[in-house]
């Protein structure tokens, strides 16, 4: 007896089944919870971001070309373009699915004997469920998820691999350290004020 329910929230559609059967087959692989979800992390930026992001970089680069760093001020540009870009264009939506042998991202598997952590992350206003690999790439695996199926994931997760309250990396921790010291946008807090 396999059972099927169905949920569709916040334009993300979860579908969990519940493995009731007495004769398994262990070489045959279940779905234990599948979405459909952003491919990453995305916020619109709002015109003062930019303003501030741009001004910044004149500064620096003003900086940098009366020390003759040319080809650093071209590459600082181009990683402002391609956040601009990231940040302007909508992911598209993938459908990941979490098994008894694998975490699937859209096609891509990663059987669980590669995953060795994982834990969960807010970043750009998404819920984030993020996996450490033991692969050279991609080291870190991201999946967007609906915060209200943190608790079924983590149940479900927990029995595979262990969970971290936290990113144990230090580029996570310090990129956070200077997002909450030098704001390049309003909160929300201040917002409201």
């Amino acid at each position: 007896m396999v059972e099927q329910n169905m949920t569709e929230t916040n334009g993300m559609e979860n579908k969990v089944i519940d493995v009731n059967v007495t004769n398994v087959d262990l070489n045959e692989e279940k779905t234990l919870f599948e979405w459909e979800a952003a491919q990453r992390a995305f916020k619109k930026r709002d015109r003062d971001f930019w303003i501030t992001a741009v001004a910044i970089l004149v500064l620096v680069g003003i900086i940098l070309f009366f020390i003759k760093e040319f080809f650093l001020i071209i590459a600082l540009v181009s990683v402002l373009f391609l956040y601009y870009v990231l940040s302007t264009v909508p992911p598209q939506n993938v459908v990941n699915k979490i098994t008894n042998r694998a975490v699937y991202f859209g096609d891509l598997r990663y059987e669980w004997n590669l995953l060795s952590r994982f834990w969960f992350k807010n970043s750009l206003n998404s819920e984030l469920l993020e996996f450490e690999t033991e692969l050279r790439f991609p080291r870190q695996v991201s999946l967007v998820i609906d915060p209200k199926d943190e608790e079924l994931l983590k149940e479900i997760i927990v029995k595979k691999i262990p969970l971290i309250e936290s990113s144990p990396g230090f580029t996570d921790k310090l990129t956070k350290w200077f997002a909450d010291r030098l704001p390049l946008e309003k909160r929300e807090t201040e917002k409201k004020a």
